[in-house]
């Protein structure tokens, strides 16, 4: 419907948006001292390590080269004391050495961090490749700021909120300078469990008796949509519209995932035409298009039984020759296993994940799995360039022979809302009129998920005026799901037939019970000029203005951010 940055001035003053401390977190420390055992495993995990003091012990690259050349650069490397240190001359075209403060990864390749002068910590150039040990330069994987001229990966603005834990940008916009600050790093226990604060000085009393007020989550205890939130507030392609999320809240009160209807045009996307993640750290809307989820209610933990440590090369239940995890659920598939699959038993093609969660998502020069769970389709390989799993394998066939094999064995009905999927979203990037009768159909749809359904909506904002759309988008502000009432409300224009209406609408959404359908109502209703709301709204509009005016100013060192 409208910008946000156009919004920016009439809706707030930016502010300082140095954060107060976090005095209901204990730090990782404090819960070690009752959970050792737990603590002991997560200190060993990837979780704990994703951004660690740059020791000795935690350096994997060789900084023994001397130096290299990088994208025609010479990059030079030594050590001191138990310091490690980079010269580059990329920053301001003339050598200068910084000392390495952080590493960012330690499984595929690890990043070097250091803080300049106004407090942006900032990537490093080169980057140690772990498994194929040599140096390359970090925009080899990516732009991340997508600007001409000197490019360079501004850690705390760029990577905000993950990789750390209960972490404050803290940038001042005035004196445009960072004092970014955090509690514990890596991810922590309370990332996962909550505020603890309350948890360790109530049990760390003697003789206490029942609960505290405000206890730890148990991840394993809430709803399938708040359990996998956990996971998903990093594994996700998301903007913060609420900081400060915490175990046990509802993702839509944070976040607003970034759909692939939103997507500028990029030859190497983050989704795939019909939608599922193409890019890692996604993981979470994989999963939740997936029917595990949509219908099986399944979560992250389901596979990821070690909640302690998710290392996938940790947990033996997770290795590709192991079905059980599938089949507990499966059990007519796993008990005539060969019969589903047309492959040898203990063949890769009798795997559940090789057939199902195929290495289809592309990471930092590494292919991981699909978490959406899908089966193959190679009419989609065929027609959008989407590869399958058949081929995954099979590589010396192309997908006309795949199309033919998965006929004979499977029919091809099961793989129609798929292909659907794909047509439409590709018909859509395009502007082809025929896509709006698909585009309608997988809105109409409540089994297609959230996600997808929302992909459907924020592509049918393209074909206004149609009076068919306007209807369906309006009717859309009232959906059971808060993400596709807050990407309808973002992309409707209603024109001065609906105007009176979409008002009404958007003004009862100002109570909605989803923060980002709020913010999106409160958006809407100014862009559409109803600067005074009826008064029964006035007070949730300014509450609704406050939420906004937070988010810029946790974004006011960005400004192109909506």
């Amino acid at each position: 419907m409208v910008r946000l940055g156009a919004l920016l001035v009439w809706l707030s003053a930016i502010v300082c948006a140095s954060a107060e401390g976090v005095p209901n977190f204990a730090g990782a420390a404090a819960c070690g001292k009752c959970h050792a055992n737990a603590a002991h495993t997560w200190s060993g995990s990837r979780h704990s390590k994703m951004v660690q003091p740059a020791t000795t012990t935690g350096v994997v690259g060789d900084f023994g080269r001397g130096a290299v050349t990088l994208r025609g650069s010479v990059y030079r490397f030594r050590t001191q004391a138990g310091a490690f240190y980079i010269t580059e001359p990329y920053l301001t075209g003339k050598p200068q050495e910084h000392r390495v403060q952080y590493t960012l990864g330690n499984r595929r390749i690890q990043h070097y961090l250091t803080t300049l002068a106004d407090g942006r910590i900032i990537v490093l150039p080169p980057t140690w490749d772990v498994l194929r040990k040599n140096w390359f330069h970090n925009l080899d994987i990516d732009d991340p700021e997508e600007a001409p001229g000197t490019q360079v990966q501004i850690w705390n603005k760029s990577c905000y909120s993950c990789h750390v834990s209960q972490e404050q940008k803290n940038f001042d916009p005035q004196k445009i300078v960072y004092k970014t600050a955090w509690l514990d790093f890596g991810i922590n226990c309370e990332r996962c469990h909550g505020p603890g604060a309350e948890h360790a000085a109530f049990y760390g009393k003697p003789n206490h008796q029942g609960k505290p007020e405000h206890d730890v989550v148990v991840q394993t205890r809430l709803s399938a949509a708040r359990n996998t939130a956990v996971c998903a507030q990093c594994h996700s392609f998301r903007d913060i519209l609420v900081d400060g999320f915490a175990a046990g809240d509802d993702y839509y009160d944070h976040f607003l995932p970034m759909l692939e209807f939103s997507q500028a045009p990029s030859e190497d996307p983050a989704y795939w035409p019909d939608g599922r993640p193409r890019r890692f750290s996604t993981d979470a809307y994989g999963f939740w298009q997936s029917e595990c989820y949509l219908k099986g209610n399944a979560t992250c933990l389901d596979c990821h039984v070690v909640p302690h440590n998710t290392d996938v090369d940790k947990n033996p239940q997770l290795k590709p020759d192991v079905n059980t995890l599938c089949t507990r659920c499966h059990q007519a598939e796993g008990a005539s296993l060969s019969s589903h699959t047309h492959h040898a038993e203990k063949s890769s093609g009798s795997s559940c994940v090789e057939c199902h969660m195929p290495r289809t998502v592309y990471s930092i020069k590494a292919e991981i799995r699909d978490h959406a769970m899908t089966i193959p389709v190679p009419e989609n390989t065929l027609a959008h360039a989407i590869p399958n799993a058949c081929n995954v394998c099979h590589k010396d066939r192309d997908a006309s022979w795949a199309l033919e094999k998965v006929n004979a064995w499977y029919g091809s009905a099961s793989r129609q809302k798929l292909i659907r999927r794909a047509d439409a979203f590709t018909e859509a990037r395009k502007g082809d009129a025929g896509a709006v009768a698909k585009l309608l159909a997988i809105l109409n749809e409540p089994k297609e998920g959230a996600l997808v359904r929302a992909n459907a909506v924020g592509y049918l904002g393209n074909y206004q005026p149609d009076p068919a759309v306007v209807r369906a988008l309006l009717q859309s502000l009232s959906d059971p799901e808060p993400l596709v009432r807050a990407i309808a409300m973002r992309v409707l224009n209603p024109g001065p037939a609906y105007r009176t209406e979409a008002a009404a609408a958007l003004g009862s959404l100002l109570r909605d019970p989803s923060a980002i359908v709020r913010i999106g109502a409160a958006v809407g209703l100014i862009g559409m000029g109803f600067r005074q709301p009826p008064s029964e709204y006035v007070e949730s509009l300014e509450v609704a203005k406050q939420l906004f005016r937070a988010r810029a100013a946790l974004n006011s060192d960005d400004a192109e951010q909506d």
